[in-house]
């Protein structure tokens, strides 16, 4: 492995002491994911990503070296950090930045639950001393860093064979929980939809104009 500039995040070694927790419906009931049509006419509420895209825990392969990406799908605790990870999620919030209101058309929430009981490898504050990375590295860092920060989710999936799914805390909304889950080891149908809103009507629309406000954000 390359060694890492001061203060840079290092590279995952071959068997990293990673915390698998569990996670039930009582403690979360009812998730959030939003997903754009804009460049995916085709994409909808079920609609796991295949490798599209670069983010900061994917795409990442079923096995290294393998052309075959896990299917990821992004899920936050409240649908306010759903908005600040997709709709806001480019939008500087110091200096406020410039929000295009007519963006929303493109967007949609939705609403769904996930299995009962379901496996995740936790990158949450207090596990990630015993890896000898920090938060500041692994979640709060900028897209300049997402090439080792992927290297990351991927030895989280390699490495803990059980793991359906990345938990972490929104670096955009950190009163949220976030996770990643992983189509190919979920049951069939990895989740359950409940409600599909577009973000260009009310309700939807009113509350994320409303949270731009209050971001003190430029509309356009």
């Amino acid at each position: 492995m390359s060694t890492p500039a001061p203060g840079e995040l290092r590279e995952p070694g071959a068997s990293e002491d990673f915390e698998v927790r569990e996670l039930r419906h009582q403690e979360v009931a009812e998730w959030y994911h939003v997903y754009s049509t804009r460049n995916y006419p085709a994409t909808r509420a079920e609609t796991f990503s295949e490798g599209w895209g670069e983010t900061r825990f994917a795409p990442i392969l079923l096995n290294a070296g393998a052309p075959e990406p896990v299917h990821t799908y992004y899920v936050a605790s409240t649908p306010e950090a759903a908005y600040m990870e997709s709709v806001l999620h480019d939008v500087s919030l110091s200096p406020p930045g410039m929000f295009e209101v007519a963006s929303l058309a493109h967007f949609h929430l939705v609403r769904l639950g996930l299995p009962a009981s379901l496996q995740y490898v936790s990158f949450h504050t207090p596990y990630l001393p015993r890896l000898g990375v920090t938060r500041t590295q692994l979640i709060d860092s900028l897209p300049a860093s997402y090439g080792r920060t992927r290297l990351w989710s991927q030895a989280a999936y390699q490495q803990c064979t059980n793991a359906q799914a990345i938990g972490y805390g929104s670096r955009r909304d950190d009163a949220a929980r976030c996770l990643m889950l992983f189509k190919q080891r979920l049951p069939d149908p990895p989740l359950h939809v409940l409600s599909v809103e577009s973000m260009a009507i009310e309700p939807r629309r009113a509350e994320l104009l409303a949270l731009v406000r209050a971001l003190r954000l430029h509309e356009v």
